[in-house]
């Protein structure tokens, strides 16, 4: 043990230990680590120099490019940014030495952050709003029958957002296709939540998997199936009544980078309706 934190304070070695060292348990707790704090709006790399700092202690700049292979001026300009999130603090001397704060305080920080800029926002609405309608409307005669749409959406918070309009306008049926990472997502986005209290009739498949998490067995398991021959995990897509939404990239990628098409095409909601049903008829009940 006093030999692997050894290695781990002169060179960081455990964010590239190999399968077969005996730090690789470390470096995988810190990649899950790493992705947690991606959630929260840091970048990989400002993760990586905020668990360098943590758990190494106070460094000066050099000494962190060094570790992490990090290009100067990257470096300088990762460490202002954590700065100005707060997270980390920097000595009066020279040369500059950077400390982390505690993960605890780092997460309230950053969290209170969040709600700030949702508060400030919500202040803005109702200025906004009357703003807006102030303003008369210049339609100009012509065709006004409705076309069919699309909308690219990337970040979870843009398609949970579009995700809950979707539950929330659905009157007759809603089909989930997604993996376990994707289910998690929405759990901890609420979306279970509100899928629960839904008008509409609601169903899951689950795949690839050979049984629920706990957090899904409030979901009546009438409304769940699974398919365990599933040999990828990168699908998942949302049927709401005439409303499809496709992930191109799921819940396998960071929060920032996760990638949707949604549509009111007839034709793709038909068609996406067929192949839920299929896959239903394929998978199997809770037991």
């Amino acid at each position: 043990m006093q030999a692997e934190r050894l290695a781990f304070n002169s060179d960081l070695s455990i964010f590239d230990s190999e399968p077969d060292s005996s730090l690789y348990q470390y470096k995988l707790q810190l990649d899950k680590v790493k992705e947690e704090l991606m959630k929260f709006g840091l970048s990989s790399n400002q993760a990586k120099v905020y668990i360098y700092l943590s758990k190494c202690g106070p460094k000066k700049a050099s000494d962190i490019f060094k570790a992490l292979e990090l290009p100067r001026t990257e470096t300088y300009g990762i460490l202002n940014a954590l700065q100005s999130h707060g997270i980390i603090t920097a000595e009066f001397s020279s040369p500059v030495i950077y400390s982390a704060l505690p993960l605890k305080d780092t997460i309230e920080t950053l969290v209170s952050a969040e709600k700030e800029k949702i508060n400030i926002l919500a202040r803005r609405e109702s200025k906004l709003v009357e703003l807006w309608d102030e303003i008369p409307a210049y339609v100009t005669e012509g065709n006004t029958t409705r076309k069919e749409q699309l909308q690219m959406l990337q970040g979870n918070p843009q398609i949970h957002s579009k995700l809950r309009q979707m539950i929330e306008s659905a009157k007759e049926e809603i089909k989930i296709f997604c993996t376990l990472k994707d289910l998690s997502s929405f759990y901890h986005s609420d979306i279970v939540d509100i899928l629960s209290k839904s008008v509409a009739d609601v169903k899951f498949i689950i795949t690839p998997v050979t049984m629920i998490p706990a957090f899904a067995r409030k979901i009546n398991k009438r409304r769940i199936r699974i398919m365990s021959n599933n040999k990828t995990e990168n699908q998942c897509f949302v049927v709401s009544d005439s409303e499809v939404l496709i992930f191109l990239k799921n819940a396998n990628h960071a929060p920032s980078n996760v990638f949707s098409i949604w549509t009111d095409s007839k034709a793709l909601s038909e068609s996406m309706n067929m192949l839920f049903d299929c896959c239903w008829e394929k998978s199997d009940s809770i037991q």
